[in-house]
């Protein structure tokens, strides 16, 4: 087995006779390119260390070749990381045939690590994000001695049993179910973004130290701008520039609805035959085209658009209103789905069936969307003369009351003082 390049031996971080030092692995079944680390977990590292020079971490990534890294680019992270006391140390992600063989592998590579970690480098904290790298990461501490941190901390398990994409008589339910559990019961220092979660964790008899952390936006990046309506606008087929545009930004199918984004757009074209649906997304155009086709919409009255991240909000200011299609099933309420976030920083109201996360709750105590049960045509009816107020209210006050609704809710800048609390409980070895 081979654990390290030639380019990434283990260091250990040296202490001096004067300085003392806390240690944390930050163990995450990701590659550091996927926005689930990168763009939630790695600034909260990042401005922690920043803030508490004594504290070091050993990031652990599975590299994915969805998420690929040339050797340049490897390097520049290593520096880039090297100014926040974080060493990094990649690994390869595993899938395909005989995956159960393949997970195991990839968490005994990842405990050998984590081992010599321990003896040479003087750690005493392990944290995982979300409840797969937390499963993995449990185990490790349980094995090792070490404190549990488990990062957004969330039922992925029974998001999975919801949309019926895992049986609950399956291995991977009962197993990943089980493990969130005893990890969420036994943990040093838990995260998880709605106060929901927090509840059940607490009448779980969790004895872990619980702070509530969402999925967060950049607002100085997530923001409206002219520019940015301009360019997108000009590339859509709408016939004037106050023609109301609806947003979708995101998948289709999976943990998010599918059929039902096509008949809620269908409904609303119905309700207002001068709407456009503007839909960014990453799945393929063939089958979000099959989508609207089947639902009836017109293919005059909408575009199927992919953007790289950094031209989201480019999209986002594009738009009059957003949709946010993920039904409200049972552990719905439990996500922290970032898009509302990002919706919001940028000025734009939105759509959200009642019960998931707490995007409900913001929408009626901020007046910036508009909530329902479902998709359905009864209930798209009922609400559209509230999404039509939004698409007649002044913009400019609009777009104030929802950034300003998006900042509390999401906007990193609230955040980063938990951030701090949650690092300062690491440990001095």
């Amino acid at each position: 087995m081979v654990f390290f390049s030639n380019t990434q031996k283990m260091d250990k971080f040296v202490k001096s006779e004067e300085e003392e030092v806390r240690s944390m692995v930050v163990y995450i079944y990701n590659s550091f390119d996927d926005p689930l680390f990168k763009g939630i977990l790695l600034p909260f590292m990042e401005h922690a260390a920043s803030k508490q020079p004594d504290l070091r971490f050993h990031l652990i990534t599975y590299e994915q070749q969805d998420w690929p890294l040339n050797s340049t680019q490897r390097a520049e992270i290593h520096q880039s990381l090297s100014k926040y006391n974080t060493k990094w140390y990649p690994l390869v992600w595993h899938s395909g045939k005989f995956k159960i063989i393949k997970k195991a592998y990839d968490l005994l590579v990842g405990f050998i690590l984590v081992l010599k970690l321990r003896i040479f480098g003087n750690v005493s904290s392990i944290g995982g994000l979300g409840t797969i790298s937390g499963s993995f990461a449990f185990i490790i501490a349980k094995l090792l001695g070490l404190k549990f941190y488990g990062f957004w901390h969330e039922p992925h398990s029974e998001f999975m049993r919801d949309f019926n994409i895992w049986p609950t008589s399956g291995l991977a339910y009962r197993g990943l179910n089980y493990m969130e559990k005893i990890s969420g019961r036994y943990a040093d220092v838990l995260t998880t973004g709605t106060d929901h979660m927090i509840h059940r964790l607490r009448a779980s008899g969790s004895k872990a130290t619980i702070f509530r952390l969402p999925s967060c936006v950049n607002e100085n990046r997530f923001q409206f701008t002219q520019e940015g309506r301009d360019r997108i606008r000009k590339v859509l087929p709408i016939s004037a520039d106050d023609t109301p545009v609806v947003l979708y930004l995101g998948k289709f199918g999976g943990i998010y609805y599918d059929q039902e984004i096509g008949f809620l757009f269908a409904e609303l074209h119905k309700l207002n035959a001068n709407l456009f649906f503007l839909i960014v997304s990453p799945d393929p155009v063939a089958h979000i085209s099959e989508v609207m086709a089947v639902a009836g919409v017109p293919s005059t009255h909408y575009s199927i658009k992919r953007s790289p991240y950094h031209e989201v909000q480019d999209y986002i200011s594009a738009a009059d209103f957003g949709i946010v299609a993920i039904p409200a099933l049972p552990a719905q309420k439990y996500r922290s789905p970032i898009k509302v976030g990002e919706y919001l920083c940028c000025g734009l109201p939105y759509l959200v069936c009642r019960g998931v996360s707490e995007d409900d709750v913001v929408a009626d105590d901020f007046k910036v969307g508009v909530t329902v049960s479902d998709f359905s045509e009864s209930e798209i009816r009922r609400a559209y003369p509230m999404i039509e107020e939004f698409l007649s209210e002044d913009k400019f006050l609009l777009r104030e009351r929802c950034r300003e609704a998006g900042i509390h809710y999401r906007g990193i800048s609230q955040y980063l003082p938990v951030a701090e609390k949650i690092f300062a409980h690491v440990p001095v070895t």
